[in-house]
C-alpha cells in the first residue's frame, strides 16, 4: 500500500460512459505532488459507475497507535452536490468479515460535487475497531445499507468483564445481523468460552420494540444437546432500550458437559 501526505490541488478526468468523472481536490487538503499521479492511477484504473452511483474505494491504510488512518476515493455520478450525514462503513477483509464499522458524518466528508471523484482521509479509532488485525491489500469499504440494531451503550465495568475475543465476536456479529423484527424480542448466543470447569456465553439481547423493555432478571439454561447441564440467571442493571441490542454474558459453574453448547430462556 502506498503512502499519502497532504499539500497539493490537481485536477484530472476519468470518463463514466459518456460523461466525464472529475478528479478533485480541496484546497485544504494538501495533496503532494508525487501523490497526485497515485491518485490518477487509481481514479482511472477503476471501474465505471452507473448513473445515480456512490462508492468508496479504500486506497491506503496505516496502523496508528490510537486506531487506523485510511486514505479512500469517494466516487459518484449523482446529479447534483449533496453531503453525507450519519453513513456507516465498514473495514472488510477478504473473507468479507467485518474488521470495523464507522458511521460518517458531516465533519469526516467534505462537501460532493455531482460526477466527482475525491480522496477523503478517515480516521478509524480504536473503538470502532473488531480488535486486532494484520493490513493488507485485500481489505475494503463498503457502504452499510442494511438496518442493524444498534448496539446500547454499556457502562465500562460491564465492557471490561467480556474478554477481547467476546467482544470482537460480539461486534462482528452485531454489524453482519439483521434486527430483529418488528415487536419481537429475542436473545442471540455470540460467543462460548470454556476453562476447566465454567463457561460464559456472550449474548445479545434484542428488542424490536419501540419502547424499553425492563428486564431485571432472565434465567437461563446452558444446553449440551438436547440436555440441560447448568442454570444460572442473569440481572441486568437497566432496561434494553427500544430498537437496541444489549450485549451480556452468562456464566455456569463446574460444568462436567463437553459441548457443543448452547443457551437458552428457561420457561
Amino acid at each position: 500500500m502506498l503512502g499519502f501526505r497532504k499539500r497539493k490541488q490537481i485536477e484530472t478526468n476519468k470518463a463514466e460512459g459518456e460523461r466525464q468523472l472529475t478528479l478533485v481536490f480541496d484546497d485544504e487538503m494538501g495533496i503532494p505532488k508525487e501523490d497526485e499521479y497515485v491518485f490518477r492511477y487509481h481514479a482511472k484504473r477503476l471501474p465505471n459507475l452507473l448513473e445515480n452511483q456512490l462508492s468508496i474505494e479504500l486506497l491506503n491504510a496505516e496502523l496508528l497507535s490510537e486506531g487506523l488512518s485510511i486514505v479512500a476515493l469517494f466516487r459518484n455520478t449523482l446529479p447534483g452536490s449533496f453531503e453525507i450525514d450519519e453513513l456507516p462503513v465498514l473495514l472488510l477483509d477478504a473473507n468479507n468479515v467485518p474488521l470495523g464499522r464507522k458511521v460518517l458524518s458531516r465533519v469526516d466528508l467534505p462537501n460532493f460535487e455531482p460526477w466527482t471523484s475525491k480522496p477523503v482521509y478517515l480516521d478509524f479509532f480504536a473503538d470502532e475497531l473488531f480488535g486486532d488485525f494484520e493490513l493488507n491489500d485485500s481489505m475494503r469499504l463498503v457502504f452499510q445499507m442494511n438496518p442493524i440494531d444498534p448496539l446500547q451503550t454499556v457502562s465500562d465495568a460491564e465492557r471490561a468483564s467480556f474478554s477481547p475475543a467476546a467482544w470482537e465476536q460480539l461486534a462482528r456479529t452485531n454489524v453482519s445481523t439483521p434486527p430483529v423484527g418488528e415487536n419481537e424480542f429475542n436473545m442471540m448466543l455470540v460467543h462460548v468460552e470454556t476453562d476447566a470447569t465454567d463457561v460464559t456465553a456472550t449474548l445479545l439481547l434484542r428488542n424490536g420494540y419501540a419502547q424499553d423493555l425492563n428486564v431485571e432478571q432472565l434465567p437461563l439454561e446452558l444446553m449440551s444437546g438436547d440436555e440441560a447441564v447448568a442454570l444460572t440467571v442473569v440481572r441486568l442493571t437497566e432496561a434494553v432500550r427500544g430498537k437496541h441490542a444489549y450485549p451480556v454474558q452468562a456464566r455456569f459453574e463446574g460444568i462436567e458437559a463437553t459441548g457443543p453448547f448452547t443457551v437458552r430462556i428457561k420457561q
